[in-house]
């Protein structure tokens, strides 16, 4: 079945967007994929020529620039919470599955294979004390009629909870909030599998996420699983 894959960076996650697409194409299955659309808010000319050397990448412009040199900063908040709206907007555009993963992900192995392309979508089941049931780090957007109406009701609670709560970060409670009001056939994929962020060797996508050990860009491009890609890529 063919796909979209789905971004967003800015020039701060310049290092996390060439992983991302360097991995992809190295380590994924390109025969299905239509096109890779990469949401520029803020990338440098240098930086979308070189995105541009790669075949089926599309760098749109998002229409804001947003950095972000700290995590939950305004910047992060902006690019965070722009991603289902861009998602919705290539659902209707494209009317095709699509994947919205995030630019700090690396692409271990070719993942297809876990799909359940009969279900309405696939969201990453993080089920982690603590957190919220889900991470909107990896979301594919399969059924896409019923894909559209749900995150319709994804960007609405989103908005709800920026707006009513104290949260620092809503997405992802956003997501748990939405699939719990619905009645949707949703596949729930193990975050090991495709948003790792303590990889093991069954990881098919590394999540090179911030948090207390590493919360800065650098710190996180010196995690040890990823240490080989930067190597061998930047």
């Amino acid at each position: 079945m063919k796909y979209n894959v789905l971004t967003v960076a800015n020039e701060n996650y310049s290092s996390f967007i060439k992983l991302f697409v360097n991995s992809f194409f190295e380590f994924c299955d390109q025969k299905n994929v239509e096109s890779i659309y990469i949401f520029d808010t803020g990338l440098s000319e240098a930086t979308r020529t070189e995105l541009n050397c790669f075949p089926k990448v599309v760098i749109l412009d998002s229409g804001f620039t947003a950095d972000s040199s700290s995590v939950h900063d305004n910047g992060w908040a902006k690019n965070t919470y722009s991603k289902t709206v861009f998602l919705l907007q290539i659902l209707k555009k494209d009317r095709l599955p699509t994947l919205m993963i995030d630019s700090d992900s690396i692409f271990a192995n070719d993942f297809e294979h876990v799909l359940d392309w009969n279900s309405d979508f696939a969201a990453c089941d993080r089920n982690r004390e603590g957190f919220s049931r889900h991470i909107g780090s990896f979301f594919a957007a399969i059924n896409i009629e019923k894909s559209i109406e749900f995150v319709n009701k994804w960007i609405e609670n989103l908005e709800w909870l920026q707006n009513n709560t104290d949260m620092k970060h809503c997405e992802s409670p956003a997501l748990s909030k939405t699939i719990s009001e619905t009645d949707y056939k949703v596949q729930e994929i193990e975050e090991n599998l495709v948003s790792a962020v303590f990889p093991t060797e069954h990881s098919l996508i590394y999540h090179l996420k911030s948090d207390y050990y590493a919360m800065t860009v650098e710190k996180r491009l010196a995690l040890k699983h990823a240490q080989p890609y930067v190597q061998r890529y930047l």
